[in-house]
């Protein structure tokens, strides 16, 4: 018997991270998805360039402010029936509550979650040292505490990156409730097959991509130094760097390093297929959808060992990895790819099947999978992106 319950999503904002997830969860599944939000637009995305977004068969509702705990409840107690889905739960205290009130009353629900970032450097803003101490020493408690009062009534946790898998399990989640998955966003055609010509033409520069906030996190310094090591050795590289936040953060050498501007939403594919390859440096990415952005354009990636998509990346045998940090460790890779232009290439070339098994269809079908089978089945189900997973 197919199941027709109502999908009802509970989320800070609905970003492109995972409205196209929702929006092909709904076509699939053949019944709606209503997502309630605390805010219809982030701010300080906004002031990063992003845009709300609007997507078909995903009806959005503001959780007011005033008398939240009575509207969440009564749209719990209206919606007991149906599916409920928590995403990015613990950005907001109102939707912890919310959570509580659904374990209350007996719902199912699942999480779909990044993991807690183990290191003190602010997420989306830069931080002070102490601050940033503070609160990466918290997390891992506060997970204990939430997997405490959640984990016996939460039907899974759809978690982003195999190190949201680590976090949770350790925090006390059972492992048969964790479900590997990620951030997916639909691919641009035109944005693709402009990138597949344009490697036609022989360029005798090796042409590099960041995107991404100018803060410490991102580890632009990293891709810096490691370009200016490159280019002091003679090698042909330039990088072009977009994105918003401190101008101070750049350090040009010469032509190889440049500043561009900032990326207009929606644009970032067909930007990116113009380059050989983008790199995300960063100490710390729970996901960086940018790799989504860089594959669904038909180029490569190079990322930290501490980006979730990262893995993914090399799973999927269209990314490389390097240490953390290190500098050095980055340079070597990119050596490595300029010394060896066959791997780049059949990298390049594995890149639209990669794209295809990151697409929001694919994520929606294996949410399916896991929510219509019974409970003692779910753990079973393969995880489309990570092979190890059972």
């Amino acid at each position: 018997m197919i199941c027709r319950r109502v999908f009802i999503s509970w989320q800070p904002v609905l970003t492109d991270h995972q409205a196209f997830t929702f929006q092909a969860l709904a076509n699939a599944a053949g019944v709606p998805v209503v997502a309630y939000v605390t805010t219809m637009e982030d701010t300080v995305r906004k002031t990063q360039g992003w845009a709300d977004t609007q997507v078909s068969s995903v009806e959005r509702r503001l959780i007011p402010k005033r008398s939240f705990l009575f509207y969440c409840y009564r749209q719990l107690r209206e919606h007991r029936l149906d599916v409920h889905i928590f995403a990015s739960p613990f950005q907001q205290p109102r939707l912890i509550l919310c959570m509580l009130f659904a374990a209350w009353l007996g719902i199912e629900f699942y999480l779909i979650s990044e993991p807690y970032s183990p290191k003190s450097d602010g997420y989306l803003r830069e931080t002070t040292q102490f601050i940033g101490k503070f609160k990466a020493t918290l997390r891992p408690w506060l997970y204990r505490c939430y997997a405490l009062l959640l984990r016996t009534h939460l039907a899974g946790v759809f978690a982003i990156s195999s190190l949201a898998v680590t976090q949770y399990q350790k925090a006390g989640v059972p492992r048969c409730k964790l479900f590997p998955f990620g951030y997916f966003i639909p691919s641009d055609i035109m944005a693709a097959e402009q990138n597949k010509s344009s490697k036609l033409e022989e360029n005798s520069d090796f042409r590099i991509i960041f995107v991404g906030s100018l803060i410490r996190r991102k580890g632009l310094d990293l891709l810096q130094a490691a370009v200016q090591r490159l280019h002091a050795l003679g090698c042909k590289v330039n990088l072009d760097i977009y994105g918003p936040g401190n101008l101070s953060a750049i350090t040009p050498k010469g032509a190889s390093i440049n500043y561009r501007g900032i990326i207009p939403f929606g644009h970032a594919q067909d930007v990116i297929s113009k380059y050989d390859l983008l790199v995300l440096p960063s100490r710390y990415d729970g996901w960086g959808v940018v790799v989504n952005e860089a594959l669904c354009a038909g180029v490569p990636v190079v990322c930290s060992d501490s980006t979730g998509a990262g893995v993914v990346a090399v799973s999927l045998g269209v990314g490389l990895n390097f240490i953390t940090g290190d500098s050095t460790s980055l340079s070597d890779v990119l050596t490595r790819l300029l010394m060896e232009p066959t791997l780049l290439k059949s990298m390049r070339a594995a890149v639209p099947q990669a794209s295809q098994a990151l697409q929001p269809a694919v994520a929606a079908n294996y949410m399916l999978d896991v929510i219509r089978s019974p409970a003692d089945l779910r753990a079973k189900i393969s995880s489309p992106w990570y092979p190890d997973h059972s």
